[in-house]
């Protein structure tokens, strides 16, 4: 009795407990198969039941058990903890939604739920496919892509993807689903400022919902990808972590490397790195690798380098629509430079004029290179004209294309030459849109990657002015 009210007690208290017992009621006679992915999302969403966060975005491969945890799972614990709770989940598509309604209401109408949580109960005049009330005035209401949310305010928002896995190509199946999301959905929440948001997906596109969001900023991001591109910790409550280095395969009891393998055969490079990889990029990339850039983990400080050089790619304006403004900082150590610091931004030009300065104080960087094109020749004309200043700010003159630039240069990249550090805010990012080149949306941090590297290439005699004298020393007495 005693191990029966503790058990009672854990799937109360924890989600990933309590989507057990919920996933062998819906799967009577199925193995549920534990690994740490479903720990990790259970752990994220009862921080934004919590308050702990209130914007969360899921990336995850398909058939991971993401709609048992969210808009099934988490829903119904949700509600049994607090049934004056509302929710509103969204879907792709009309089946989908009813499919996950349904089984929602197969858990919570169960006689282990209803002991579980006594409080919960769905009145039975408001008991319809799509919405459920309880009696407590709240419930779940599920929506396709496209339907109406009107009359139902929320207090947490799930949407369990937007888009089918074929319509991720479509432009405008892209925008219907953005439209919706901006348009419908958000204004439903109750209070803008305090209520919740949980997105969870597999990737489609660069563009998606899941893009949009990642380049907002303003979502954590919980992104569990097949096979691990980069190392990670995560969170599985119960005071545990998962410590995730590259290569590491995800699922590995349904999926092992060999399996994931044969899918990316049978899918193709493309739709396996979306879906699975959780990585998108437009086919026809593949310039750059990101197993030539070499890792530091150690934190030195200015003096260990020998030479800072910033590296800008400017943009036009501060408008949405504009490309940002983006800064590389590297910094010269042991015949390598580190990749210190990408800042990336959209500005105009007062504000671009003295970001740029900034950045050179807090790094005190010792060359500043600027692309002699658009806003970046008024900002050389203003940065220049102060005493020692043409010896710190440079212009660049491009004389290729921007691939052209890029393949130029990924010598020095496939040679080590560039090292990235093992942790850092920006990685992501900066990862998405070098593997993605030429076909990425954006391409400022490869255009300030070539344009340094291209700098340094002319100017190299001040990197190691001892070796070069020593070098041209021994040239002249060959000869």
């Amino acid at each position: 009795m005693n191990d029966a009210r503790t058990l009672a007690a854990l799937q109360r208290q924890s989600l990933y407990f309590f989507v057990q017992k919920a996933f062998s009621k819906l799967h009577p006679g199925v193995e549920f198969v534990r690994n740490w992915h479903i720990m990790a999302i259970c752990k994220a969403l009862e921080d934004v039941y919590e308050g702990r966060m209130t914007r969360l975005l899921i990336t995850v491969p398909p058939r991971h058990l993401k709609s048992i945890c969210t808009a099934v799972g988490f829903c119904a614990w949700a509600l049994g903890r607090n049934p004056a709770l509302k929710i509103i989940t969204a879907s792709y598509g009309g089946q989908l939604a009813n499919e996950l309604s349904h089984q929602f209401r197969t858990v919570v109408e169960t006689d282990w739920y209803q002991q579980l949580f006594p409080s919960m109960r769905i009145n039975p005049r408001a008991n319809r496919a799509a919405e459920i009330k309880t009696t407590r005035q709240g419930g779940r209401l599920a929506v396709a892509r496209g339907g109406s949310v009107t009359g139902f305010g929320a207090d947490i928002l799930i949407v369990d993807d937007l888009l089918k896995a074929d319509e991720g190509r479509s432009d405008t199946e892209r925008e219907n689903a953005r439209e919706f999301f901006q348009g419908s959905l958000l204004s439903r929440l109750n209070v803008r400022r305090t209520g919740r948001v949980i997105v969870i997906q597999q990737r489609l596109h660069e563009d998606d919902l899941a893009g949009n969001l990642i380049l907002g900023g303003e979502y954590t991001h919980l992104n569990l990808p097949s096979i691990a591109a980069e190392p990670g910790v995560f969170n599985l409550g119960f005071d545990q972590v998962h410590r995730r280095e590259v290569g590491d395969v995800l699922f590995q009891a349904r999926e092992p490397r060999e399996e994931l393998e044969r899918m990316r055969r049978e899918m193709g490079e493309f739709a396996f790195n979306a879906q699975y990889l959780q990585n998108p990029t437009r086919p026809g990339g593949g310039h750059i690798r990101w197993e030539w850039f070499p890792r530091f983990d150690d934190n030195p400080p200015r003096t260990a380098y020998q030479q800072v050089v910033q590296s800008w790619d400017t943009g036009m304006s501060a408008a949405p629509d504009s490309d940002p403004s983006v800064c590389l900082s590297f910094g010269y150590r042991n015949h390598a430079w580190d990749l210190l610091d990408v800042f990336r931004q959209r500005l105009d030009f007062p504000d671009l004029k003295q970001a740029i300065l900034r950045q050179q104080q807090h790094w005190h960087a010792d060359r500043v290179v600027i692309e002699r094109a658009s806003s970046g020749i008024s900002l050389l004309q203003d940065l220049r004209r102060g005493p020692g200043m043409r010896s710190r700010y440079f212009g660049f003159q491009p004389r290729l294309d921007k691939e052209d630039r890029m393949i130029g240069e990924t010598i020095k990249l496939a040679e080590g030459f560039v090292r990235l550090p093992e942790d850092a805010s920006w990685l992501a990012e900066l990862r998405h849109e070098l593997l993605g080149f030429p076909n990425a949306r954006h391409d400022d941090q490869v255009d300030a990657l070539s344009q340094f590297l291209a700098h340094i290439s002319l100017r190299a005699t001040w990197l190691e002015p001892d070796r070069v004298r020593e070098r041209r020393s021994m040239q002249r007495r060959a000869r």
